[in-house]
């Protein structure tokens, strides 16, 4: 019997870790799908000085799941000068979600880390606002308060951006 009851205790504590693992790559697809559409807003720091030399952007971003399942996909971010004289710049980038962060490798090979952010609603918006920080140093480079404007539905405008960033890196 005693024999039984360790069996039976150890079959309990395994089956206790197998679900507890598996709870945190649902919790990174749950994230993951929260993040799918199109975001706005503007993001303060150094996150635009470091990358553009300049601090007077709007920014929008497109974050595209893979799969309904996925941890991640691709995506695209567009900045727009507030000086109309110069011209807006568009990035592609590569995301992840692993322990309650947002990994992003952009295509120009900067990295960040999205961290302590949170969805939010005010009246029928969607907000997402946290963390820029630098991927390599761990360095806080700005916070951010983006609102949805799209659920993207129609993933063609992150795909062709994407599409055409592979036919730029090819030639």
């Amino acid at each position: 019997m005693k024999r039984f009851c360790n069996y039976l205790t150890f079959v309990v504590m395994l089956m206790a870790t197998a679900v507890s693992m598996t709870s945190c790559d649902d919790d990174d697809a749950d994230q993951a799908y929260d993040m799918n559409g199109i975001w706005r807003g503007i993001i303060q720091g150094s996150y635009y000085v470091d990358r553009f030399h300049n601090n007077d952007y709007d920014t929008e971003i497109q974050f595209v799941q893979e799969g309904v399942f996925a941890h991640g996909g691709y995506g695209l971010e567009t900045d727009y000068p507030h000086d109309r004289h110069k011209p807006f710049v568009q990035v592609g980038f590569d995301w992840t979600v692993r322990d309650g962060k947002i990994y992003l490798e952009y295509d120009d090979g900067y990295r960040v880390i999205i961290r302590d952010y949170e969805l939010y609603s005010v009246g029928r918006s969607t907000h997402f606002r946290g963390y820029f920080d630098n991927y390599d140093t761990g360095e806080t480079m700005a916070s951010f308060d983006l609102v949805k404007i799209s659920d993207a539905t129609d993933l063609s405008y992150a795909k062709k951006h994407r599409t055409d960033f592979s036919a730029e890196e090819e030639e």
